[in-house]
């Protein structure tokens, strides 16, 4: 496959929630039950020991200051750690109580190589969302930690204070507990055990509120994501126009062009040779028809890249078995998977079909590869087109963000469009192969 040029704004394209669909009514949470009151008092468990690794590792960063080096593995480490700990709270407080938080956008770097990943650790440090992970984890330690414990010291005051009573009393039954005789100390465990069930069972609703507090985005955090969403969407859409315009000049030029400056040479031959010559002047307009017929066929060529007439008639489906047909043509054997329940928005569906043509002609001019497959499946929870063409040949495609590398224009066109469409578009493709293109699409709002 070819290189890529890409250097992307550093923002995260994902969608802020995948449950914020059209339609969608907003998911009730299941803040009280067995999964819960069991999350809170594993959670509790838990925090015994592990409350103090990250707020240990932190206090090593801190305490290494004078020594570089020690300051910076510690700070990796911790960075890496919260990273893991925000995604396992959110997927624990998605199965616990199923509110469907939405995920705070997330910046990314622009940079390639190393320069990348240190880019990338600082703007997670220095992001809202990383130091609001922090917090919610602390205080959901915390507050787990202190209702498990309270329900532990009630549970076992409800065992202990009524064998105590019975043991000292068999011992001297004329002593008893001054302070404390036995059937008070029934009655006391009771209500002992009665109030650690009910801790157990009414605490995981200040759990949930402490979830929804700290992770989901800001407002303005959100407002800003969306602001840089848009003003990607729109330079992607004005270089992918502009790119289109260049596209379609140079098909013409090159192709069309000659075809008909041809077929005027050869018409104007056969004009001369008309009375003189006049077999010659049938061949002429033989040779003149045929090239009235290739410059038809290639101009049918170039408005397929433009406007392909299947797409719009027949859908998606039809259009990219068309172009999987034409790729196992030029010698490459494709095969093509498809899930769409029904029709998509006409930009959804040209987005995809121009990705399956390009990527799968840079597969029959490039790769070498002996098979492809193309897949095609929509996402309705998400309301999302993922899209992926996999092929067994050369790697080495890459986004690399030189602007010089003219052999990665189809690529980085196809990535500028995805982009207008407010899409992913990613290419995974080491040295040896194979390689994946990848792009996810939103089907509207």
């Amino acid at each position: 496959m070819t290189a890529v040029t890409h250097a992307d704004a550093a923002t995260d394209r994902v969608p802020v929630s995948s449950h914020d669909h059209a339609g969608a009514a907003p998911p009730r949470p299941r803040t009280l039950g067995v999964a819960a009151s069991a999350s809170l008092l594993v959670g509790g468990a838990i925090a015994s020991v592990w409350f103090w690794v990250p707020l240990g590792i932190l206090v090593i960063a801190v305490s290494s200051i004078p020594s570089v080096i020690g300051f910076l593995l510690a700070g990796v480490v911790f960075i890496y750690l919260i990273r893991g700990v925000d995604h396992v709270e959110r997927v624990r407080s998605e199965a616990v109580f199923g509110m469907g938080i939405p995920v705070p956008p997330r910046a990314l770097s622009h940079y390639t190589g190393f320069q990348r990943w240190a880019h990338q650790l600082w703007l997670d440090l220095s992001s809202a969302r990383f130091w609001k992970t922090v917090a919610h984890h602390y205080l959901r330690m915390a507050y787990d930690a202190l209702v498990t414990g309270l329900a532990f010291a009630l549970t076992v005051f409800a065992f202990l204070a009524p064998a105590a009573a019975i043991a000292i009393g068999h011992s001297d039954p004329e002593a008893g507990l001054s302070f404390l005789p036995t059937p008070l100390a029934w009655l006391l465990a009771l209500v002992a055990l009665a109030a650690a069930a009910a801790l157990v069972a009414f605490a995981p609703t200040l759990d949930a509120m402490i979830d929804r507090w700290l992770l989901p985005p800001s407002s303005t955090a959100e407002l800003q994501h969306q602001v840089t969403a848009l003003a990607d969407a729109r330079q992607g859409a004005v270089t992918s126009a502009q790119t289109e315009r260049h596209r379609i000049e140079r098909d013409l030029h090159d192709s069309v062009q000659p075809r008909l400056v041809s077929l005027a040479m050869t018409i104007g031959l056969a004009q001369t040779k008309l009375d003189s010559d006049l077999p010659a002047a049938k061949a002429l307009i033989a040779e003149a028809h045929d090239d009235a017929k290739n410059a038809l066929v290639e101009l049918r060529n170039v408005v397929r890249g433009i406007a392909p007439t299947i797409l719009s008639d027949r859908g998606l489906d039809a259009a990219l078995s068309s172009v999987v047909q034409r790729s196992a043509n030029s010698g490459v054997p494709t095969t093509l998977s498809v899930h769409l329940p029904h029709r998509l928005p006409d930009e959804v569906e040209a987005c995809a079909y121009f990705v399956v043509a390009e990527a799968l002609t840079n597969v029959s001019r490039h790769s070498g590869a002996s098979h492809a497959a193309v897949t095609v499946r929509l996402d309705e929870s998400a309301n999302q087109l993922h899209v992926s063409v996999f092929d067994d040949g050369r790697g080495g495609a890459r986004i690399v963000g030189d602007d010089g590398d003219m052999d990665a224009t189809g690529l980085r066109g196809l990535d500028e469009r995805v982009r207008a469409a407010r899409g992913t578009f990613s290419v995974s493709s080491p040295v040896t192969g194979p390689t994946i293109v990848t792009a996810v699409l939103p089907c509207g709002s």
